[in-house]
């Protein structure tokens, strides 16, 4: 036909054809579109069975790590019950320390308030006692210095202490 036509203007042979050109073309877009289909398909099952490796191994971890969670979950518990019951073993040993710590001193404190009370009636017997020798030195000095006067006087009275038997004697009352 005529090649002068315009390209904007569609002439009439083009749309009387183009009914009948319709299903070649969706035949092929729907063969084009299954293709893309079976290569999506192909790369998704692909992927994805990558995907299912990667989540079975996930899966296997996953039980592994509870397996591992619960063992020592289990050896913590165990751990923690054997520290109780250690602390506990302390505790009591400790408090049985402190019981007779307790009882000492309680002894102690009534020991102490016995011996206050016998160290006070020692010191106030003491005092009494003192007072007394106090008293009776004071009595005896007047005497002891009348004695002393005496033992001056015999020794004034005594002859030459070079004569004799009366020298012993003057020497035994002058030492003593």
């Amino acid at each position: 036909m005529d090649d002068d036509r315009d390209e904007g203007t569609p002439n009439l042979f083009d749309t009387l054809m183009m009914p009948l050109r319709l299903p070649g073309r969706v035949v092929s877009d729907v063969d084009r579109l299954t293709r893309a289909v079976i290569a999506l398909q192909s790369d998704a099952k692909q992927h994805l069975s990558s995907v299912d490796d990667s989540a079975v191994q996930l899966v296997d971890g996953l039980r592994e790590l509870h397996r591992a969670v619960t063992r020592i979950e289990r050896k913590v518990n165990i751990l923690e019950e054997d520290r109780m019951q250690a602390l506990l073993d302390a505790t009591a040993t400790l408090q049985a320390s402190i019981d007779r710590i307790d009882d000492r001193v309680a002894v102690l404190e009534s020991l102490e308030g016995s011996m206050t009370g016998l160290i006070e009636g020692l010191r106030e017997d003491l005092n009494a006692r003192m007072t007394a020798v106090q008293g009776e030195v004071h009595g005896m000095k007047q005497p002891m210095h009348a004695m002393a006067g005496d033992v001056a006087k015999i020794d004034a009275l005594l002859p030459d202490p070079n004569a004799g038997p009366l020298t012993r004697l003057k020497e035994t009352l002058s030492s003593s």
